[in-house]
């Protein structure tokens, strides 16, 4: 865009660095404050997924693409957080174990072990 010489270039207003603008209700607020007369779920999100739908997505480990790392790395934590790792399939648990090019953590490879050792443990 060309400017004229007359013409004033308008700059946005800056806020100073001691102006705070809360964007949402914070942690600490109860659910009254954020909206009353209703509930707020603020902690919807991964547990609206079906558990058939994340174990697909953690037992894919074919791609090592981040995203679907990330997506992986999300789906077990979600399945640890359910208490649902039992539900994984051991082909895949051996993939999180081994962490072959340490795409998962430290986290999800214990987790993963334990399940394992719990698999093949022998009952006396």
């Amino acid at each position: 865009m060309a400017w004229s010489v007359g013409e004033k270039k308008v700059e946005p207003k800056r806020m100073g660095p001691n102006k705070v603008v809360e964007m949402r209700a914070s942690a600490n607020s109860t659910a009254a404050e954020a909206k009353p007369g209703k509930e707020r779920d603020l902690a919807g999100g991964m547990e609206m997924l079906e558990l058939d739908f994340l174990l697909g997505v953690v037992e894919d480990t074919r791609n090592d693409d981040k995203n679907d790392v990330t997506m992986r790395k999300l789906g077990f934590n979600e399945l640890l957080r359910r208490a649902k790792q039992n539900q994984i399939d051991s082909t895949a648990l051996t993939v999180y174990a081994v962490n072959q090019g340490n795409l998962y953590g430290r986290d999800i490879q214990c987790e993963a072990m334990k399940e394992l050792t719990k698999r093949t443990t022998h009952k006396r």
